[in-house]
C-alpha cells in the first residue's frame, strides 16, 4: 500500500546551471493525518465511525453520503477522507516488513479497573480479559497502562507486556462491604439510600419504611423520618468512592493528554452513583477529555439483563463515552470481546470538516448523519469548543495536509498542473503529473549572494468515491547563484511525479506552498485511465 520509503520525485529546475550545491530535494510518502477533531480559528474537524445493523464498520462511503450540523444549522462538509485503521490489517511488504498501511500513528490505552465497586467475582473476570489482550501482542506503537481508581495499583503506559502481566494478579477489590447493606434495620445500601435522598423510586422509599416501623413499631410519620436520615447518612458515607474515582478519571485525562498519538482510556466497572453535588465535576472532567482529544470507552461488567438501578449506576459511564466520542459496552458476558473491542480502533473510520462561524468561546452541539441512512450507526464526537486553543496556531505541515483534504480551489502560487498521457503495461497505467510554476512570480530571500526560497509540493490521488488512494510529498530547496535563477526566470521550474495506478477513474489534488511569502495553491484535475 502506501510505503514509507524514497519515492521517485522528479524535480527538474530547467536551468541546466542548477547543480546540486543550488537545489536539494527530500522526498517520501504523504498519507492523510490521523483523525482528530479541533476547533482552530473557523475550522471544525470530527471523526466519525458508521456501522451497519450487524455493527460492522462500514467503508466505501462518499462525501456527499454525509451530513453534518452545528447547533442545529447544517454545514457544507470542505474536508473528506476515509481512513482506515491500518493496525487491523498488520500489512506486511513481500519481504515480511511492515508496510505503511500497518504503521499507524502511537496509540495510548489506559485501561482503569474500578477496584472500588468491582466485585472480587467481576475483577476475576475482567482480569482475564485483560491478560489475553495483552498476551495476544502489542502492535507496534501501541502501549498500554494499567490503573486501579483506589491507586494500590499503577503501571504507566508501556510497550512491554511483563510487568503489565504481573501487575493483572495484584489488583483487589477494595468494595465497600456497605454495598450488601448497611445499618440494622432498615438495611440500606448507598444505592437504596441514594434512590431515598433524590426521591427517585417511591416504592424503595416506601419499602424502608415499612422495615422501620415493623423493626421500632413507631408510627408511620416517625418511620419516614427515620429512613430519610439514615439515608442521607449512609449515602454520605459512600459518596466519595464515587468521587474518587472521577478524580481518578480527571487525572489520567490529564496524563494521556501529554502523549503523542491517539489516547483511550477504558473504563472498566460495575457503576457507580454520582449525584447532583457531583454533576460540575463530572463535566469538568469530561470537557477536559473533549478538549484534549482523550476518548473515554466503557466496559459494564454487570452481565445481561436491564434494570433501573444499573441505569443510575451506568450514568457516569455513559456520559463519559458519549461526550467524548468513546463507546459504552454493556448486557455483555463476553468481556474479552467487549475489552478488545473499546481498546482497538474501527477497522474504518472518516474524517470530516467544515469552515465554522467565528469562534464564540462557547460549546457547540455537533452532529454528523448520512444522507440515507439504511439502518446505519453513525458514532462521532458530540460536540467542540468554538475558540482556538490559546497560543497555538497550524503547523505548516498542517496547513498542507488541510489544503490537500480540502476541495477548495486556492491560487496563492502560479502552479499549472498538467496530466502526461498514461503509458499502460501490465494491465497497470504509469502516470505522470507535471507541476509548472512561473519563477518571475516567486519572491526570493538574499543570503550570502544566493537567492533562496523552498517549494513544497503535495500530490494525492482520489478514486470516483472519494477514497484516498497514494500519495506524496516533496520539498525542494532553492540556493541559487543570480544566473541560475536569471534562468528559471526564463524557462520556469518544473516538478514531475510519477504514479502507478490501475484502471479507473481519479481526481489528482495538487497542493503547492512556497516559502518567503507562506503561500498555497490548490487545484483539482481529472484522471480517466480507461
Amino acid at each position: 500500500m502506501r510505503a514509507l520509503l524514497c519515492i521517485a520525485f522528479i524535480l527538474i529546475p530547467i536551468a541546466h546551471s542548477a547543480g546540486p550545491p543550488e537545489v536539494t530535494i527530500r522526498s517520501g510518502a504523504w498519507s492523510p493525518p490521523s483523525a482528530t477533531i479541533s476547533a482552530q480559528s473557523n475550522l471544525v474537524e470530527s471523526a466519525a465511525t458508521v456501522y451497519d445493523p450487524r455493527g460492522n464498520p462500514v467503508a466505501g462511503l462518499r462525501v456527499g453520503d454525509f451530513l453534518m450540523s452545528d447547533n442545529g444549522k447544517p454545514q457544507p462538509i470542505t474536508i473528506f477522507s476515509e481512513l482506515r485503521n491500518a493496525s487491523a490489517s498488520r500489512s506486511s511488504d513481500t519481504a515480511g516488513n511492515p508496510t505503511a498501511a500497518s504503521l499507524a500513528r502511537p496509540r495510548n490505552i489506559a485501561l482503569l479497573f474500578d477496584d472500588l465497586h468491582l466485585t472480587s467475582a467481576a475483577l476475576v473476570k475482567t482480569r482475564e480479559a485483560a491478560a489475553k489482550l495483552i498476551s495476544s501482542g502489542l502492535p507496534p506503537g501501541e502501549r498500554i497502562g494499567i490503573f486501579t481508581a483506589s491507586g494500590a495499583v499503577t503501571v504507566d503506559l508501556t510497550n512491554d507486556p511483563t510487568p503489565l502481566l504481573a501487575a493483572l494478579p495484584r489488583i483487589k477489590t477494595h468494595e465497600d462491604p456497605g454495598n450488601r447493606g448497611m445499618t440494622v434495620c432498615p438495611v440500606l445500601t448507598p444505592y437504596n439510600a441514594y434512590v431515598i435522598s433524590e426521591d427517585l423510586d417511591p416504592d424503595v422509599k416506601r419499602a424502608a419504611v415499612i422495615e422501620a416501623m415493623n423493626c421500632d413499631h413507631i408510627k408511620y410519620e416517625e418511620a419516614v423520618g427515620v429512613v430519610e436520615d439514615l439515608a442521607h447518612s449512609v449515602w454520605e458515607n459512600s459518596r466519595h468512592r464515587s468521587t474518587n474515582v472521577l478524580d481518578v478519571i480527571g487525572v489520567l485525562v490529564s496524563h494521556l493528554a501529554k502523549q503523542e498519538g491517539d489516547r483511550i482510556l477504558v473504563l472498566v466497572s460495575e457503576g457507580f452513583i454520582d449525584d447532583s453535588r457531583m454533576r460540575n465535576r463530572k463535566r469538568i472532567v469530561m470537557d477536559a477529555a473533549l478538549r484534549s482529544h482523550v476518548v473515554v470507552n466503557a466496559l459494564s461488567v454487570g452481565g445481561v439483563g436491564f434494570s433501573f438501578p444499573r441505569l443510575i449506576l451506568s450514568n457516569v459511564m455513559t456520559e463519559a463515552s458519549s461526550a467524548t466520542g468513546g463507546r459504552f459496552i454493556t448486557n455483555t458476558n463476553d468481556l474479552t470481546g467487549g475489552l478488545s473491542t473499546l481498546a482497538s480502533a474501527p477497522e474504518a473510520s472518516y474524517l470530516l470538516g467544515f469552515q465554522a462561524d467565528h469562534p464564540d468561546a462557547k460549546y457547540h452541539t455537533l452532529k454528523v448523519g448520512l444522507t440515507a441512512p439504511k439502518g446505519f450507526r453513525v458514532e462521532s464526537r458530540p460536540g467542540y469548543f468554538a475558540a482556538p486553543p490559546p497560543r497555538q496556531t497550524p503547523t505548516t505541515q498542517q496547513r498542507i495536509d488541510r489544503a490537500v483534504l480540502s476541495r477548495e480551489q486556492i491560487a496563492g502560487v502560479p502552479a499549472v498542473v498538467h496530466l502526461n498521457p498514461a503509458v499502460k503495461s501490465d494491465g497497470r497505467y504509469t502516470v505522470k503529473v507535471t507541476i509548472d510554476i512561473d519563477a518571475k512570480t516567486l519572491r526570493f530571500a538574499t543570503q550570502a549572494g544566493l537567492r533562496l526560497q523552498q517549494l513544497t509540493f503535495v500530490t494525492a490521488i482520489d478514486d470516483d468515491r472519494g477514497n484516498f488512494v497514494e500519495g506524496k510529498q516533496a520539498v525542494m530547496d532553492l540556493h541559487l547563484k543570480p544566473s541560475t535563477l536569471a534562468g528559471m526566470q526564463t524557462t520556469g521550474i518544473h516538478a514531475v511525479e510519477s504514479f502507478l495506478l490501475p484502471r479507473g477513474r481519479y481526481t489528482v489534488r495538487e497542493v503547492v506552498r512556497e516559502l518567503v511569502q507562506d503561500r498555497l495553491a490548490a487545484s483539482d484535475t481529472p484522471l480517466n485511465l480507461p
